[in-house]
């Protein structure tokens, strides 16, 4: 919801009207005018075929920020134009649909003001098990490393988290308090080269990320991002991360590149110029 959220308030920042509707009450949310448009952002879920069928949108669009393998050739053929958060698989969407298809990476509205803090804590993870092991977490966890987890589940490894959960706004907080920030992406998320939130909105808070891949990340932000490989050495990755905090003014112009071109603003404006006919046609 913090994402569809963060991405309205884009778009309500550029006098465009928008209402969110919900997954559990969309079908029975009050229809709109003809003239409007609808945004679809595909993750696990997907909006019912009979629903999206007999919308009266004018225009449908369709943003497929994760889970690339769950959407099917008829679903995408629903839409009018196609959104995809990763470089990699934009032919392949591109081609089962038969749309116009765009890369649009995934954003964030975390922001860092001013040179970021030197860290008061060391390396950090929020996020559950989701019941499978998560070796980048595990590893680290195992390694001596000092290191807060947040997050459920992870009692069944002898793992003593901070607390089970955190509201999304004291995120950039704790980030920034931070030596850096462990990330790993969903397997299908990976294979088809689909970059994560998560990796946005640490670089937004002037911290790197240490993670298991960085698929079609941006040229101007790897200096902050360390891959870290499953025959890695926690310890020397650390040692990386290191050596990216003591090149100065590195993180804060990372953070800067981040709220300048990796925003929700920067995202609904891209929106907004395609739809107008402003941007020139993608190759299918």
């Amino acid at each position: 919801m913090a994402f569809a959220q963060s991405l309205q308030r884009a778009f309500r920042a550029k006098g465009v009207a928008t209402r969110l509707l919900f997954r559990d009450t969309y079908e029975t949310a009050p229809l709109p005018p003809h003239d409007t448009t609808l945004l679809v952002l595909r993750g696990k879920f997907r909006p019912k075929p009979a629903w999206l069928e007999h919308c009266p949108h004018r225009r449908r669009l369709l943003w497929q920020i994760s889970w690339p393998l769950d959407i099917s050739r008829e679903e995408l053929a629903s839409y009018h134009r196609v959104f995809v958060a990763s470089r990699q698989d934009r032919k392949r969407l591109a081609y089962l649909s038969g749309r116009p298809t765009h890369v649009l990476l995934q954003a964030t509205d975390f922001r860092c003001f001013g040179t970021p803090p030197l860290p008061s804590r060391g390396l950090l993870f929020v996020g559950n098990t989701r019941g499978v092991d998560r070796p980048l977490i595990l590893a680290f966890a195992r390694s001596g490393i000092p290191l807060t987890i947040i997050g459920a589940g992870w009692d069944r490894y002898g793992i003593q988290a901070e607390r089970e959960s955190i509201s999304n706004h004291e995120l950039p907080k704790l980030y920034a308090q931070s030596l850096a920030v462990l990330n790993d992406h969903h397997g299908a998320m990976r294979d088809f080269g689909y970059l994560n939130n998560r990796v946005f909105d640490v670089l937004a808070c002037g911290v790197p990320v240490i993670t298991d891949m960085a698929p079609g990340c941006p040229d101007a932000l790897l200096p902050g991002v360390v891959v870290h490989g499953p025959d890695h050495d926690p310890w020397q990755t650390l040692r990386e991360v290191m050596a990216r905090r003591d090149q100065a003014g590195l993180m804060a112009q990372i953070a800067a590149c981040v709220a300048s071109e990796h925003g929700f603003e920067a995202r609904a404006e891209v929106m907004l110029r395609i739809c107008r006919g402003e941007v020139a046609e993608m190759v299918r």
